[in-house]
């Protein structure tokens, strides 16, 4: 069932399927009407060419009757002489061939038949044809044990005489069947003559098609002006317009990128210092101020925790308008992991009141705990996927700092208890402004976690997650060791 369903995919649904399904079934029905009409000309000329030479030896025949006064202009075969007869007998006789037969039936049903000869008289065939006749005049075709024969009514006389002539059709059926096989034998061959033909041009059609979406599909944001289309020159008219169509719009999408992008970095950069300004003020306001009352304070502390947040989205804004820009720069250098979890795990207890946090090391004693990093943005991501495990979990569940050894290097897992991710938002949870469909109920950008997986791309390293609805969630963060500690190692 399902190779039938991957045959019929195939050949509906693309437009080279289509194509070549359509002029394949153009080419079958012409083949097949020109053959059924081939046939049925033939099979009438053949019927047709029969019946002229029948009436053909029947005038003849009616000539010489008429002119020896046998028949005819008031002559009747009732004034006949022995001798007379066996002259018109023998004007049958010499009208008559192997394939043709002439006889004349009398006005009281004698037949008047050829003189004997070396050729058989078939008398049944003439019955049959009379009462064919007889039953409908426009007969023209019998069969007679097995044999086919062509019949006409050649002349009828006033005075109750008819001329009949018949012909063998077996020839005509030969010729019939010969004309057949030629022509099954030729529209064969140029049936898949076409069909190869019709198969190579319709490639030639959609392949700059399939060029334009595979293109399409490799493209990004920082391939819009850097691979341009080549001129089509051998694609019909159409195709060349949709391409020059297509180099257009990314021309327009690469000038629109590259404007939102200096916006955001522009704004991004006029916005974090009056941000961090009023932070300050903030701070030193809760700090300093005695008289505040526990409401004054109360709004002076949210308000701070506000303009942190926004601090820290513009922070994010501006790496991913680096990362994009490839303006992102980092300070990569040695770091000893096991202090940098501690710290991460001191800093994030303070934001962590209503959730447990352990850490785990288990890297062995004798093994180092080295990796290549840049500090500042490595606590940054650490701290980023703490605050992402607490924002997704309940009330007094355990999130884990776990430092262990990793086959590329060393890996911290950021593990948590909270409503996990469901399966079908995992391959998109790093991308941005992607959020699962269970984290509604929260507030968030969706930028966190793609801001992660560019920081960990520039220090050269990988974040990956595994997670399950309902039962929660690993982030791991897998950085390279250096390349001392990673030889001594092997």
């Amino acid at each position: 069932m399902a190779s039938g369903s991957n045959w019929r995919s195939k050949l509906l649904g693309s437009l080279e399927g289509q194509l070549q399904l359509a002029t394949y079934t153009a080419v079958l029905i012409g083949f097949t009407g020109a053959t059924t009409t081939g046939l049925w000309l033939s099979n009438r000329n053949q019927i047709r060419n029969g019946e002229a030479e029948l009436q053909a030896n029947a005038d003849h025949l009616n000539n010489n009757l008429e002119a020896h006064r046998h028949l005819g202009q008031g002559h009747s075969a009732r004034d006949w002489s022995p001798t007379i007869e066996e002259e018109v007998r023998q004007e049958l006789r010499d009208q008559s061939s192997v394939r043709t037969t002439l006889w004349i039936e009398l006005a009281d049903g004698r037949l008047v038949l050829p003189t004997v000869g070396p050729i058989a008289i078939p008398q049944k065939m003439m019955r049959a044809t009379m009462q064919a006749h007889k039953q409908d005049p426009k007969t023209r075709l019998i069969s007679v044990e097995d044999e086919d024969y062509l019949t006409l009514l050649g002349r009828s006389y006033p005075t109750g005489e008819r001329l009949w002539s018949s012909a063998k059709a077996i020839d005509a059926g030969r010729i019939q069947n010969e004309f057949l096989g030629w022509m099954i034998l030729i529209g064969v061959g140029s049936m898949l003559l076409s069909l190869i033909t019709i198969t190579v041009m319709v490639r030639r059609i959609v392949r700059p098609l399939l060029h334009l979406s595979e293109r399409s599909a490799a493209l990004t944001a920082d391939t819009l002006n850097q691979d341009p289309i080549p001129e089509m020159t051998a694609a019909p008219k159409e195709v060349r317009q949709l391409a020059r169509t297509y180099s257009d719009l990314m021309e327009r999408l690469a000038l629109s990128w590259h404007d939102q992008r200096r916006f955001v970095s522009a704004v991004s950069h006029e916005l974090r210092t009056p941000l961090t300004i009023v932070q300050g003020y903030l701070h030193r306001t809760i700090k300093r101020s005695k008289g505040l009352s526990d409401d004054e304070r109360r709004g002076l502390k949210t308000a701070e925790e506000e303009s942190i947040r926004m601090r820290m989205l513009l922070d994010d804004l501006l790496d991913l308008s680096r990362g994009d820009s490839g303006q992102l720069q980092l300070n990569q250098e040695v770091v000893d992991l096991g202090l940098l979890v501690e710290k991460v795990a001191d800093l994030s207890q303070s934001n962590l009141t209503d959730r447990r946090l352990e850490v785990l090391n288990n890297i062995f004693i004798d093994e180092s705990s080295e990796a290549l990093a840049d500090p500042g943005r490595l606590q940054q991501v650490l701290l980023d996927l703490i605050d992402n495990a607490a924002k997704y979990s309940a009330e007094g569940s355990l999130i884990s700092l776990i430092l262990r050894s990793h086959p590329d290097g060393i890996a911290i897992d950021v593990k948590d208890e909270g409503i996990g991710i469901p399966e079908s938002d995992l391959p998109h949870i790093f991308k941005r402004f992607h959020r699962a469909k269970n984290s509604s109920g929260s507030s968030g950008t969706g930028l966190g976690l793609s801001v992660v997986a560019l920081l960990m791309s520039a220090m050269g390293g990988e974040v990956c997650v595994q997670s399950k609805e309902g039962e929660g969630s690993c982030f791991s963060v897998i950085l390279p060791k250096p390349a001392s500690t990673a030889s001594s190692a092997s």
